[in-house]
């Protein structure tokens, strides 16, 4: 992260949701714990766990999420403003994220 600031953790309880689709994207997130349903225009289209990083696309596209996420299980993280991130880590992080376009595990 540029400029030494910290990310926020914060948790997320079982069916609340981190990012609403469609919202403004203020912040990318961490996954620590906990798993995560990604819903577009409320189906399910897959699934993020821990390590995961979301959120960078709103930064890079439309500046709105693309997706859901709603937490499965109480889940926990950490929390920073894009403007934390250069440019090219926030393309670093969406060209291994599309979510949407990843089919469900069984």
């Amino acid at each position: 992260m540029q400029g030494g600031e910290h990310p926020a953790i914060r948790t997320v309880p079982a069916g609340r949701f981190l990012f609403r689709q469609a919202e403004e994207g203020t912040s990318v997130a961490a996954i620590l714990d906990g798993n995560f349903d990604v819903r577009v225009n409320g189906k399910v289209v897959g699934q993020v766990e821990p390590g995961a990083v979301v959120g960078e696309r709103a930064s890079l596209e439309t500046g709105r999420r693309t997706a859901d996420l709603c937490a499965l299980t109480e889940g926990r993280v950490a929390e920073a403003a894009p403007g934390t991130l250069s440019v090219e880590q926030l393309g670093e992080l969406a060209r291994g994220h599309h979510r949407e376009t990843a089919p469900l595990a069984n």
